[in-house]
């Protein structure tokens, strides 16, 4: 792989932790507004689970910090002049 197609990785997945970070903050807002009991999980509009949401969320956070992390400690051994 070339040195700036590693680059624009990185800067791409660099991007997407807030990206997810604003989803996750939007999934919390819906759950605040759009359900009736403070454990309810259940939107009444849409249906969906927010709670599931927000751990998908987290977990794609997570993962994107790891590959970031692996990426650049294996950085010489994918990246070939």
């Amino acid at each position: 792989m070339k040195g700036h197609y590693f680059k624009r990785m990185i800067i791409v997945l660099v991007i997407l932790i807030p990206i997810f970070y604003f989803g996750i903050f939007s999934s919390k807002v819906s759950l605040q507004y759009e359900t009736n009991n403070p454990g309810d999980c259940i939107s009444q509009l849409t249906g969906r689970n927010l709670c599931q949401d927000i751990e998908h969320g987290k977990i794609f956070i997570i993962i994107d910090i790891v590959l970031i992390v692996l990426l650049m400690l294996f950085r010489k051994k994918i990246v070939r002049d």
